[in-house]
């Protein structure tokens, strides 16, 4: 007779301090988790400070018979609850109250001792898990082992781990040779490895972790602890726990399959429900369909192709009369690989593709763009957590970069949409998805890495549509006129851009830059009363943008008029950035280029020290250009003679 298996026995247990609305969705996704090969109970210490948090604690414990300790019970290791405040801008914690949470952790492992659990699962009541998270930790055979989790420690930077390697947050490790100089440049390169690492499915040694973590009776036995270690200063009290357990000999893992969702700040909380419903569809991640067409691309095919390896479930390529190895090598890849008789219509060449995919998404490349490792990373991610309500992500679309690798320019592009949308694509030149619904504007990037020299096919394609008498939309006359531009046709581009603007129709970005394209020309044609009539033309479309306040400083500052240029190069530092994330922004502009030319004006205005102030400001954006260093060293040589002026 084959015996049966026994369960382990296991503890859920959380020391909770929440809000109603937080607790509520942790409770909840505690009740959901998958118990095959475990059995559990549950202990939580009541910590909290709205009594609608308590009282959901305690009916949730007597539902499901648990145990809920109060926090203030006698106990020397127990003082005042002490100060502990959140906000949007994060979590904010005093030293006293870390101890005093370490020591309600510390009860909690002491009780999983003493009722002899096999191991205890201590989670943090501001995670949201996966219902299978326990199993997966338990499957891992780790004595200590933690779910990973993502958060935005503060507004508007990049999502990092609740796991680490070093100290108290490195996500590199120390020691070792590095070659001089190349110190810094190694630890990002470490750093990037390592998150990525994390974004893969997998179990991974750590040097520290913390929140939601899986500890075995054999570390409790040991004698783990949140104890403070009196001669370490690091900040927190899983950084102690995690130096202890190193020191008892226990390794420290953290498995990566099915990453909590964080409700870190109130803001969040509505991610939850996300989170929730596909887990509750029983997805671990949408399905892509990528989508491309091409053409006598073997040069940049693999390489697109092999970026978005781990991205795309399924690749439509889209062959439009291929004379070189691009089939061969997009079969390498794909067995849908579809010929489409070009009849110059891009748009009708993208709707073709976009018919032929079968996943729930539709994401779309040309074969000269890649996802960078990061970025490939980031995506891999977002297939795990995105919203299925969400009907488009666009993404960054950078074109160009500086000498030092830092992004030049940049667009946005909805590159991610719903299959079952149907969004078509409109124009048979510069065609554009046209997309509307619940939108996420996500932090993930396409990197254009052009590898062909630019041709006359899309002027050829709108002078035969002229020809041939159809009728241009506004969208229509404003390419029309960049091709002509392009191509140094300018009379006949500023024709074109002339009777866009005449429409009164069109984005309003296409329409400011379409003055700033006018002035270009009236330029390049050497009528500088047109040129500077074009850019004031700008200033009746919306506010003044920083880049016609920097043309119109230098049309002034080139004539020496720098009275004249000092003013608009100020109204570029006060200029107010439009919200719509859509829009393209020359950041040189909004950033350092008008405080260099400051300074370039107030010098010859023989204001040396405003000159200077500009300038160091400059260089806070920008502390490696040239111009600026010169400038440096300019105002350090008149310092040291004692000619430099005050303001």
């Amino acid at each position: 007779m084959k015996k049966v298996k026994q369960k382990e026995k296991v503890l859920i247990a959380s020391p909770v301090r929440q809000t109603a609305a937080v607790l509520r969705e942790f409770l909840e996704s505690l009740e959901l988790l998958e118990r095959t090969t475990v059995e559990t109970d549950y202990l939580f210490v009541d910590d909290n400070e709205e009594e609608a948090s308590s009282n959901s604690l305690r009916d949730f414990a007597l539902q499901h018979e648990g145990t809920v300790f109060a926090s203030d019970i006698d106990d020397e290791s127990v003082q005042e609850k002490g100060v502990y405040n959140r906000d949007e801008g994060g979590h904010y914690w005093r030293d006293e109250q870390i101890w005093r949470v370490a020591g309600l952790k510390n009860r909690i492992l002491q009780y999983a001792l003493d009722q002899k659990y096999d191991a205890v699962f201590l989670i943090d009541s501001d995670l949201v898990l996966h219902p299978r998270t326990l199993e997966q930790l338990v499957s891992s055979k780790k004595d200590i082992v933690s779910n990973i989790f993502w958060t935005r420690w503060q507004p508007d930077t990049r999502e990092m781990p609740q796991v680490w390697l070093q100290d108290e947050y490195a996500l590199f490790r120390k020691g070792g040779k590095i070659e001089a100089g190349k110190e810094i440049e190694d630890e990002s390169t470490q750093t990037e490895a390592f998150l990525n690492q994390l974004r893969v499915p997998g179990c991974y040694e750590v040097g520290g972790l913390g929140a939601c973590t899986l500890i075995r009776k054999s570390a409790l036995e040991a004698g783990v602890s949140f104890d403070q270690i009196p001669n370490v200063s690091f900040w927190g009290e899983d950084r102690h726990f995690c130096i202890r357990a190193q020191a008892l000999g226990f390794r420290l893992y953290v498995d990566t399959h099915l990453p909590a969702y964080h409700i870190y700040r109130l803001s969040e909380l509505p991610g939850a429900a996300a989170y929730n419903r596909r887990v509750r569809r029983g997805e671990e991640a949408i399905s892509i369909t990528l989508c491309m067409i091409v053409k006598n691309e073997e040069v940049s095919l693999a390489r697109c192709l092999d970026s978005v390896n781990g991205i795309a479930d399924e690749i439509v390529i889209v062959d439009t009369g291929s004379t070189d190895g691009t089939r061969q090598i997009a079969a390498r890849y794909t067995e849908r690989v579809i010929n489409f008789e070009w009849i110059d219509d891009f748009a009708a060449a993208r709707n073709f593709a976009f018919d032929q995919a079968t996943n729930e998404y539709i994401l779309w490349l040309d074969a000269d763009d890649v996802f960078e490792p990061d970025d490939r990373a980031k995506l891999i991610a977002l297939k795990r957590y995105l919203d299925p309500a969400v009907d488009s992500v666009t993404m960054a679309y950078n074109l160009s970069f500086t000498p030092e690798g830092k992004v030049a320019y940049s667009l946005r592009r909805n590159r991610l949409v719903r299959r079952d949308r149907n969004y078509r694509w409109i124009g048979a030149v510069h065609e554009y998805l046209e997309v509307g619904g619940n939108l996420l504007h996500s932090d993930i990037a396409v990197t254009h890495k052009k590898d062909k020299e630019y041709t006359d096919r899309n002027l050829r394609i709108y002078r035969k549509r002229e020809e041939a008498g159809e009728h241009f939309s506004p969208r229509d006359l404003y390419y029309f006129g960049n091709e002509l531009k392009d191509h140094g046709q300018h009379a006949d581009a500023i024709a074109y851009y002339g009777k866009f603007l005449d429409t009164g129709l069109g984005w309003v970005e296409d329409q400011i830059a379409a003055c700033q394209k006018i002035a270009d020309c009236e330029a390049a044609l050497g009528r500088p009363e047109q040129e500077v009539s074009a850019l004031l033309r700008s200033l009746a479309y919306d506010l003044p943008r920083a880049e016609i306040c920097c043309r119109l400083g230098g049309y002034f500052a080139d004539r020496g008029d720098y009275r004249k240029a000092l003013f608009w190069y100020q109204q570029a530092t006060l200029a107010v950035r439009p919200a719509d994330p859509m829009v393209v922004l020359n950041e040189a502009a909004w950033t350092w280029m008008p405080h260099l030319q400051l300074c370039v004006c107030y010098d010859r205005l023989g204001n040396r020290a405003k000159a200077k102030e500009h300038n160091d400001i400059a260089m806070a954006y920008h502390p490696t250009h040239p111009s600026m260093l010169y400038n440096d060293q300019y105002f350090k040589d008149m310092e040291k003679e004692g000619v430099l002026e005050e303001a």
